[in-house]
């Protein structure tokens, strides 16, 4: 099917690589007036369309929308190529790499067919950037190396079947660009200096400044390399790239200017300097961050991002700044969860609360509460092999992590004696609780997580930790004191978790510790939800459980095997409690499917709750295994039911860590809530179940789950294994 009116398509085209944005939406109104007498075109119009989405609002869940539903029922064999090329740019905005990889296979064969040799380069050349971005963020291994050299080399050879055009010349040198960056990667200095002149030189040739302003950019990177002496080199081609990026408005190029001014203020301790290009960047991630609309798009943007905010915070701390550090650390991992609980109603005092400060933060704390923040950095997503190890990773940072400890009289920063690359669950065969709970290990970490604070914590009656990467699938509760005591012991202090010292204080922003909450009356005090299961899968205890529960509080409890979901989310909204046993499993390929089995047939998934009703509940207990995990994204973004329930308007989530003993825990739920019911906050009401759950005797569990329910084997303490009772962990901002 012939292009139509190339007149106009092709000068759109051109408009775009030039960024002409506004010629593009003057050539899109003639387009729209012809369109509306052929149809063909109107599908054209409409990908233009999509293309500005991307281009000029960075609004990618529109682009995405648009692209993939002309994708669907589109006959042109061009256009097809087309949009699975727009996809692919799309989707590696997103971070979502393979998706990206997917369409430029899909988009070469389109080409292939129409034996369009331009066409498959620019396929392969969109690959080659998506391999090269997820091996410089530690998602692939080395070996995708070759792969993009190949894939360039390849691309460039079929541009010499290619008619030579001024946009033939710029893929090619964006060819060039690419095989630079690869041999930058593996340290080949000079063939990467070769390969990046030939970029600017064919950017020069054809006037695009963009290009130029890339080239100068990468060979700023290069110069870094090089060494001290060339620094001063490096700092003016930087400078070179900013001018040119803010001069043509490309937002994405000018962040990555800054980061790159800032890392290199960093590497000679200017520190300050150093900030101020950090805060820029940051400012402009919150420009660029509105377009993304999507839950799992969100995650995506920040892990690009990531080492931007692990720079500056690392800045801040050189710099003698704890409370501009905390504050950038609760940006790096609070944006986008506070963000999602805005867009999903979650309240004014949400949106009046934000990301907070460190004066903020410290004014929400009680004067017997401390806060624990993590904070790592130099994270590899997955594990790589040795060989990868000694590959250049532009402005990665040092592996480490930091302690923050704040009171009400101040902030401190300690730097812990761990990497969190130690840590990795990848490495653990998804068998992190028998790593976590070895009494070694749980020894180590306290050492390393909890001593060097100690005496900022003494005193301290409730203590909030927000772990950040590795550390989220750390039972901090189970962690042994030099005294052989664990961190979660009589006379201890309370725990309290969350993704964020923002998010556990929402609540809080609004108003002031001290003033009093408004009471309210729930039309129903608890809705108890229970399942035990289908054939092969039984538990003995999950709808005992929600039905002593539900007797306990006074409410209703559904149990059977009957639907739930539909009555979930029509009485749910209404109670005060609610609760939910039955059998979970969390999802680490696809965490917003992670579900629990609340009927036969019946799955109620973390997606499902974030597109449910708003909750209005004290508390959501998910009495069910696993679920409290969550994909931990390079953002520290997390991915998984606690978020979901937490956006759906619950102040506090009492979870699980691994999957549980179905006795033990009923045993400590009905615990849990006779305390609650006579008026003990979740958090300690939690700690003292946990600690009678430990000391239970035989003979007491035997007269409360009956002689039947009894291994054999049972120890006079059954239960005192950490096994047992450190899976559960509560998510509360309130008090």
């Amino acid at each position: 099917m012939p292009t139509p009116h190339p007149d106009l398509i092709q000068p759109f085209l051109d408009a775009v690589r030039l960024r002409h944005l506004d010629r593009c939406e003057a050539i899109l109104a003639e387009l729209r007036v012809l369109a509306a007498t052929d149809a063909h075109l109107a599908d054209w119009t409409r990908y233009f369309a999509g293309i500005l989405a991307n281009e000029r609002d960075n609004d990618l869940a529109a682009a995405e929308r648009i692209f993939l539903d002309l994708l669907d029922s589109q006959p042109d064999l061009e256009l097809q190529g087309r949009l699975c090329l727009a996809l692919a740019v799309t989707f590696r905005r997103q971070n979502r790499l393979h998706d990206c990889i997917a369409f430029c296979r899909r988009c070469e064969a389109c080409y292939a067919a129409l034996g369009d040799p331009a066409g498959q380069a620019k396929a392969l050349r969109q690959m080659a950037i998506a391999l090269t971005v997820g091996f410089d963020q530690s998602l692939f291994d080395a070996e995708v190396l070759p792969q993009v050299i190949a894939a360039c080399r390849q691309a460039l050879d079929l541009l010499q079947a290619a008619p030579n055009t001024d946009e033939n010349r710029w893929v090619a040198g964006t060819l060039w660009n690419e095989i630079g960056t690869v041999h930058r990667m593996q340290r080949q200095w000079d063939e990467a200096t070769e390969a990046y002149q030939r970029y600017l030189a064919i950017n020069e040739a054809l006037g695009f400044h963009l290009g130029m302003g890339m080239a100068y950019g990468n060979l700023g990177e290069l110069l870094v390399k090089l060494g001290p002496e060339h620094w001063p080199e490096a700092e003016n081609a930087f400078r070179q790239s900013l001018e040119i990026a803010r001069a043509n408005h490309d937002r994405s190029q000018e962040l990555d200017s800054l980061a790159n001014l800032a890392h290199l203020h960093q590497q000679q301790g200017r520190w300050e300097e150093a900030l101020a290009a950090n805060r820029a960047a940051i400012a402009l991630i919150d420009t660029l961050r509105a377009g993304v609309s999507t839950e799992a798009a969100r995650a995506g943007f920040f892990a690009t991002v990531t080492e931007t905010f692990a720079n500056a915070v690392l800045a801040a701390v050189a710099a003698g700044q704890p409370d501009e550090a905390l504050h950038l650390a609760e940006q790096a991992r609070a944006r986008a969860f506070l963000d999602l609980l805005a867009s999903a109603g979650a309240g004014n005092q949400l949106r009046a609360a934000g990301v907070l400060t460190a004066s903020q933060i410290r004014q929400a704390l009680a004067p017997d509460e401390a806060l624990l923040a993590y904070f790592t950095t130099g994270l590899m997503a997955a594990p790589i092999r040795r060989a990868a190890a000694d590959l250049d990773r532009h402005r990665f940072p040092p592996a480490s992590t930091l302690i923050f400890v704040v009171t009400r009289e101040g902030v401190e920063v300690i730097a812990g004696d761990m990497s969190p690359n130690d840590l990795q669950p990848r490495r653990l065969a998804g068998a992190a609780e028998r790593h976590f709970l070895q009494p070694s290990v749980r020894r180590t970490l306290y050492d390393r997580l909890i001593a060097p604070a100690a005496s900022l914590l003494a005193g301290k009656r409730r203590l909030l930790i927000v772990p950040h990467g590795p550390l989220h699938y750390v039972p901090f509760q189970a962690l042994i004191a030099p005294n052989g005591e664990t961190l979660q012991r009589p006379g201890g202090p309370a725990l309290v978790y969350g993704p964020s010292a923002s998010v556990l204080f929402r609540a809080r922003a609004a108003r002031p510790v001290e003033a009093p909450a408004v009471p309210r009356v729930w039309e129903l005090p608890c809705l108890a939800l229970g399942f035990d299961g289908e054939t092969g899968q039984r538990l003995r205890f999950a709808e005992e459980e929600a039905g002593r529960i539900a007797a306990l509080l006074g409410g209703e409890a559904l149990v059977g095997p009957a639907g739930k979901r539909e009555a979930l989310f029509q009485r749910g909204p209404a109670a005060r409690y609610l609760h939910i046993s039955c059998h979970g499993q969390f999802d680490p390929a696809a965490p917003l499917e992670s579900f629990l089995h609340l009927g036969a047939g019946e799955k109620l998934t973390a997606q499902q709750v974030l597109e449910g009703p708003r909750l209005s509940c004290n508390l959501v207990t998910l009495s069910a295994c696993e679920s409290g995990l969550s994909q931990v994204y390079r953002g520290d973004e997390l991915m998984g039911l606690v978020r979901a329930f937490l956006a759906a308007g619950a102040p506090a989530v009492l979870a699980t860590l691994w999957r549980v003993d179905e006795r033990s825990t009923r045993l400590l739920m009905e615990q849990f809530y006779r305390l609650v019911s006579a008026g003990t906050g979740f958090a300690t009401a939690l700690q003292q179940a946990q600690l009678h759950l430990r000391t239970l005797s035989r003979k007491e569990a035997l007269a409360l789950l009956g002689g039947d329910a009894c291994d054999a084997g049972w120890a006079e303490q059954p239960f005192a294994d950490p096994f047992y009772w450190a899976p559960f962990i509560l998510i509360d901002g309130g008090r």
